[in-house]
């Protein structure tokens, strides 16, 4: 039997080599002869930077930034000298995991730590500048990144805004003036596989920002700040990109690149596919199995993250999926009409979350061994 794995990691559990090993173990356990290959990959969220530094030779350039609630932090992005480029992890400054549960609030936080990530490449003559997107603490439309490098919102008064998610609603215009030239000399990429709009019902509040701390009332006034910055931008520069697909990625964040610096979006898995020589690989070899793993699968899981490229890759070289979880939360009956040949949960239902999460590894190493020696 020959695998090919291509995991995501379990947040806060296992890391997408621990979930590799453990899964070896469970299939020398299981008794059946194989072999296997792994493939780093990542949606762009946390560990984007693990991934690029896999694949392609970078030095780390360490940054005195801020963290979501625009407290020092020190953080670090990649710069790869061959092609002149620097690879940033918008997690590394304004991801969730850098807040405790009870200073989470998408009101309250911003990007402006990724922007002050994003101004020191330029200033250092960085020419391709590509940012990962995704466990975002932000619903910020980045306005928090675009006010670092120079983008000024105003309200009504013309009075300064902090660029955070409560300023939204209260944006009347934009002033641009301080902006460099020097953005204009540097090409943008988004890394991202989120496909929601900016607003709306599947946007970037009502779909990702309870995750971020926000109650269903402060859901709600997050949309209408969405709006809000989307007519102001609309009507100063007469784009219209709010149902761009991605553009709600990382509360807006995508929206926000997207605007102000002419990003390009491009998917997760195409980028990976492209870094790890994937499509080569597959094109020479044949595979029984593509084994992919989330910490959780879900509804939202429906919409975006690492396993519907997973899918789309089975699909196109007639590979089954098998799906590995650590908590299984819609039906197998919908994972198999989009594609999915087959998953199992790992977690021991008699068992709490926390002895879940702590015991991944042996958890998964068990069940892969029962599952594949009836194989």
């Amino acid at each position: 039997m020959k695998l090919l794995l291509i995991p995501d990691k379990f947040d806060g559990s296992l890391t997408s080599e621990s979930f590799t090993n453990a899964f070896v173990d469970g299939m020398k356990k299981a008794g059946v002869p194989f072999s296997s290959r792994f493939i780093k990959a990542t949606d762009g969220g946390e560990g984007f930077l693990k991934v690029i530094s896999n694949y392609k030779p970078c030095i780390s350039v360490e940054v005195i930034s801020e963290n979501p609630l625009r407290e020092p932090i020190r953080s670090y992005y990649l710069y790869n000298k061959e092609d002149n480029s620097a690879y940033i992890e918008l997690a590394n400054a304004s991801g969730v995991d850098l807040l405790p549960f009870d200073e989470r609030n998408p009101m309250l936080t911003t990007t402006y730590g990724t922007g002050i990530e994003i101004k020191d490449a330029v200033e250092k003559g960085v020419k391709h500048i590509y940012i990962g997107l995704g466990a975002s603490a932000t619903n910020d439309g980045g306005i928090g990144i675009a006010h670092a490098l120079g983008f000024d919102f105003l309200n009504e008064n013309g009075v300064l805004l902090p660029p955070i998610g409560s300023s939204l609603q209260l944006i009347r215009s934009i002033d641009d003036s301080r902006v460099s030239d020097k953005l204009k000399q540097v090409k943008f990429y988004t890394v991202h596989d989120v496909i929601n709009p900016l607003f709306g019902e599947n946007g970037a509040a009502y779909v990702y920002a309870k995750y971020k701390g926000a109650t269903d009332e402060v859901i709600a006034e997050l949309n209408k700040g969405l709006i809000r910055l989307n007519r102001v931008v609309s009507d100063k520069y007469n784009v219209f990109l709010n149902n761009v697909p991605g553009a709600g990625a990382a509360g807006g964040a995508a929206f926000g690149l997207k605007t102000f610096l002419n990003a390009e979006f491009l998917s997760a898995m195409d980028f990976i596919l492209g870094l790890s020589g994937l499509r080569e690989i597959l094109d020479k070899e044949n595979f029984d199995y593509i084994i992919t793993g989330e910490g959780k699968i879900d509804a939202q899981n429906l919409n975006s993250k690492l396993l519907q490229g997973v899918i789309g890759l089975g699909k196109e070289y007639n590979i089954p999926v098998i799906a590995i979880c650590g908590m299984l939360e819609i039906s197998k009956d919908q994972l198999k009409e989009i594609g999915v040949f087959d998953v199992f949960d790992i977690q021991d239902e008699y068992k709490d979350l926390e002895y879940n999460m702590k015991h991944a590894a042996l958890l998964l190493t068990a069940k892969t061994a029962e599952y594949f020696s009836k194989k």
